[in-house]
This record gives C-alpha cells, structure tokens and sequence, in this order.
C-alpha cells in the first residue's frame, strides 16, 4: 500500500491572502495556482517567480505546483509556427526558475484552442448552477470560455499536432529531468476530435499511453483530470487511466472532479452525483501506488457563493478530505485492502 494521498488547494491565480487564509482554516497547507498573474509577455522573470513564491509561502503554505502558463507563451510551439525555438527557450527558462526555487509540479495542456463551454447555466443538485458543453451548440454558438486561445490557425490532421509535441517533449524533458520537476499533461478539455479547426490528440486512454511511450522520461506524467477523463468514458475510462499509469508512478496529481455525459454533451457535477463512485475511484488511486496530490478543481456555483466558489469548494474539499481519512483508518485498524 502506497503512503498518504495529499490535498492542495487550487484554481488561484493571484496571491489572494484571504482566500489562503481560507484553505488554511479547511486544514489545506499546499496550493496551486493556474495561470498565476506574473508580469510577462513572453516569459516570466525568475527574479518574479521568486518573489511570487515568497510572498505566498510567506501567508503560511507551500506551492507545490504552477500550472499553466499564458497561451501566448508557448502558443507558436503548438501550432509549429515559426519563433517556436525561441519560445521553448523561454519555456526551458521557466523549468529551471522552477527547479531551483522547488516547486517539483509544472502543469501544462497542450491544446491552443483551450477549454470550450457552450452553458455555464445547466443545473445539477438542488438548482446549483454548473458549466456544460455540447457540440453542436459550439458548432453554432462557439465557445463562452472568456479565456487566451489561438483560433485564427487551422491544423485539422492530428499527426501534425503529434509531430508538433514530439518536437516540445524532446526540447524539454531533458532539461526538466535535470531540473527535478514533474511536467504533468491535462487532457483535452472538451476530449472531442477537433475544435476550432484544430485537432485535439490527448482525448483519450491510447493517446496517453503513445505520448508515455514516446516520451520515455520519468519527467513525463499526467496530470489526471477525472472529469476529462470521466468525459471521454465515464467510470471505465477513469479506472483504465488509473489501474495503467498508477503502478508506473506517472500521475503527478489529480483533479478530482466528474461529469454527467459524453464527451459532445456533458455538464459539471458535484461528486458523487456524476459517472463514477468517488470512493472507488479514491480507494483505486491508493491501491494503484499513487501518493500524489488531489485538488478539488471545478465546483458548482452555489447559491450565494462567492466567484471563486468558497461555499462549494469547502464542501468538495471536505469530502476529499473524508476520503482520505477514512482509507488511513481503514488501513491503520484493519490492514492494507482490508475486507469484511
């Protein structure tokens, strides 16, 4: 049986000291951010990444993980456009400002299109309100997503995009491997073929496992979105991806989050309302090997939430952190894969 599983709190982006306050009242000590707002236009400074780790570890926890960079940043390495040498540098640069400040998780997705929503008005639960996708929608209406993406270059075949991360991989993972730092993929989110003209090649069980095999670095990982993954086939895709790359130690952490649907129609849920048992597919990450991070990631917007969705994040968080507590008991009172 692997060691504990451990929880950090995620989705900030700027150093916010009340909404640290607020993980570190729910017993939540490691963070992440997503797209933190580090001055840059091309890259971010180390002298600024230091500064920006300083001053949260300084509100009393610890980043462990920076994920995603702005689109701009590495947008030329995705579609293959030129200027992409110089972006990786850039890229490179920010691997090792990482590396020796210590923050071991650098997330990343390789989609220039980024994440498309068609609703962030569907219903789940008692009336909360959660985000949705349907293709033909997006076919009509486009994308509700207000965030950076690359929409004005079409690269329809999926072996040019292949060809594209074959070309990053083998720039980075290097570098990454001397630098100490975990580079974690998220999936395709929607995991649909193509969008905006654009193929989509992380969407689905195969496409992980070719990049693992093409890769070949222990600095390749996943970071295992369970609700993309709960998209692209519900609880048997989830399980699939935990039972081949658990036992490999190649999930870096988890976004412990679900779906009700396909992946060209499906809204968010809360947990356990969605495609897959939480408490199975918890209890399957434990006996898989994994030791990593889970995060509560999206949240349903709860009535008389706030926008970064304190009410609803507490909720998922302690639910996470039940989990967890129960599966240390389980195996402190009655021995690893206990059984009645």
């Amino acid at each position: 049986m692997s060691g504990k599983i451990k929880l950090m709190g995620c989705q900030l982006n700027t150093i916010d000291k009340e909404t640290i306050r607020y993980f570190l009242q729910l017993g939540v000590t490691d963070i992440q951010y997503n797209t933190p707002d580090i001055p840059g236009e091309k890259t971010w400074a180390f002298e600024d990444i230091k500064n920006y780790k300083e001053m949260t570890e300084a509100c009393g926890v610890k980043l462990v993980c920076i994920e995603n960079v702005p689109i701009r940043f590495y947008d030329k390495v995705m579609l293959g456009l030129p200027g992409r040498d110089e972006q990786i540098e850039n890229y490179i640069g920010l691997i090792r400002s990482f590396g020796k400040l210590g923050i071991p998780y650098f997330g990343y997705h390789f989609t220039p299109t980024f994440v498309w929503r068609t609703s962030y008005n569907e219903q789940t639960r008692g009336g909360a309100r959660v985000s949705a996708y349907s293709d033909k929608v997006a076919r009509e209406n486009g994308n509700l997503v207000n965030y950076e993406a690359r929409l004005d270059v079409e690269i329809p075949d999926p072996e040019d995009m292949w060809k594209n991360y074959q070309y990053f991989m083998k720039a980075i993972l290097p570098e990454a491997e001397k630098a100490g730092v975990k580079m974690a993929l998220h999936p395709d989110d929607p995991p649909v073929s193509i969008v905006s003209g654009v193929a989509r090649i992380f969407n689905s069980f195969e496409s992980y496992v070719r990049a693992e095999k093409e890769t070949d670095s222990p600095a390749w990982g996943i970071d295992l979105c369970l609700g993309c993954c709960s998209e692209m086939g519900g609880a048997e895709a989830v399980e699939q991806f935990i039972r081949y790359f658990g036992p490999k130690g190649k999930i870096f952490y988890v976004h412990f989050r679900d779906v009700i649907g396909t992946p060209d129609h499906f809204r968010e849920c809360y947990l356990g309302e969605g495609n897959f048992d939480p408490a199975k597919v918890m209890r399957l990450l434990r006996k898989s090997g994994f030791e990593g991070y889970v995060c509560e990631d999206h949240v349903p917007i709860m009535d008389h939430d706030s926008p970064f969705g304190h009410r609803a994040r507490a909720y998922e968080i302690g639910k996470l952190q039940g989990m967890i507590s129960m599966m240390d008991y389980d195996d402190k009172k009655e021995g690893p894969g206990f059984s009645w």
